[in-house]
């Protein structure tokens, strides 16, 4: 098993070479498909167990295990990389720096208690080869050598893409810790179309495998499918869920605040302001932000008064400091916590009365494992 550790600016630089030379981000990718190849299987979507995890880290210690970086927080950004979006996934490699900087390591980090987890998603046409793509979480360089394996086709984008798989794999197909602590990750979608409002057993079976009913509700699935927007319902139960509008379609921010809220649907000033919007949004959400040392925050990063200002118009309607007010927020593991085995949520000496809670009913405590839910919809 490989071992997970922090993420190296030295070992991004020279996956960058490799990238300036090539020209692309995805040039690993994009040549194994180009030679019949298919999708590498850590970011084929159908593969690896079709459920994707965000696991504590526990290292064994004797009879004990120790949590080695703090409790695990996934953030996966899902980019449009149809027509005009194509290079999303180079913006994205390009700000991986930034987003490292402002998310994880930084001395203002806004994650910096925890064991932030990235995976990163490419949504595109039904009619591609590969409609949807998704990467593992993972804390380290990894991340940037998955996104290298991602497979943008770039195809002519109309009026409607496949928004509607990534949805459905937030939702129905990741398995986390931080929702065990009745906690939320954080869930990105970067574009500028409307997705479609239902989802298509065929597609779902094309793009996740012939299991994927199975894995997403079980050995008893529902008699239909959920639309759309109640798919996004179940995202927002487990996560954080926002949309970053590129460009100002009016319809398509219609769709978007049917499918997540209007105060989920955030103008993205450009592209190359990414990192800085989710370092914003997820430090407001988290509570380590305000509206008003947001400014100060952005002005910190050398970002220009006029574009920070852009930005914190651009966020100023999101639910600020939602994540304090969910159950265990102050109450999770730190780093160094020891725990009596690798399945445990609570380290050793945590209040019996608490742990008898966490099984009872989830507040906060166990998530079903994907596939054992049910009640999830109505039909």
């Amino acid at each position: 098993m490989r071992e997970k550790g922090d993420w190296s600016r030295a070992t991004y630089r020279d996956t960058e070479t490799k990238t300036k030379k090539f020209g692309s981000a995805t040039f690993v990718g994009e040549e194994r498909a180009r030679q019949g190849k298919g999708l590498d299987s850590l970011i084929d979507p159908s593969q690896r167990g079709v459920i994707r995890e965000s696991n504590n880290l526990l290292v064994p210690d004797g009879d004990e295990f120790i949590l080695k970086f703090g409790v695990a927080m996934p953030v996966e950004t899902d980019f449009d990389t149809t027509g005009s979006m194509g290079g999303n996934v180079d913006v994205a490699f390009a700000v991986l720096p930034k987003v490292q900087g402002l998310l994880v390591q930084g001395a203002n980090a806004v994650l910096r208690r925890y064991h932030t987890q990235i995976a990163t998603g490419v949504i595109q046409d039904r009619l591609d080869r590969f409609p949807y793509q998704r990467s593992q979480f993972e804390p380290d360089n990894e991340v940037e050598r998955q996104m290298g394996l991602l497979v943008p086709e770039r195809s002519g984008g109309d009026s409607t893409e496949d928004y509607q798989l990534g949805l459905f794999a937030a939702a129905h197909l990741t398995s986390t810790s931080i929702t065990r602590y009745g906690l939320r990750g954080y869930y990105f979608v970067v574009g500028d179309e409307i997705g479609r409002d239902s989802l298509d057993p065929k597609l779902l079976t094309k793009v996740f495998g012939p299991e994927v009913i199975e894995k997403a509700f079980g050995s008893k699935p529902p008699k239909s499918l959920p639309s759309t927007r109640e798919v996004a319902k179940k995202v927002l139960e487990n996560w954080h869920g926002f949309f970053l509008q590129v460009g100002t379609n009016r319809y398509t921010k219609d769709w978007w605040t049917e499918i997540f809220g209007s105060e989920r649907v955030i103008q993205l000033p450009t592209t190359q302001d990414l990192a800085e919007i989710q370092a914003c949004v997820i430090g407001l959400t988290e509570g380590v932000l305000d509206l008003r040392n947001a400014m100060d925050f952005l002005k910190d990063m050398e970002v220009s008064p006029a574009k920070t200002q852009k930005i914190v118009d651009a966020i100023s309607q999101i639910p600020v400091g939602l994540q304090t007010t969910l159950p265990s927020f102050n109450r999770i593991p730190a780093a160094g916590a020891r725990f009596a085995s690798r399945e445990d949520i609570w380290p050793i000496g945590t209040k019996k009365d608490m742990a008898a809670k966490t099984e009872k009913t989830g507040k906060p405590g166990k998530t079903a494992k994907p596939g054992k839910k049910k009640g999830d919809f109505k039909f």
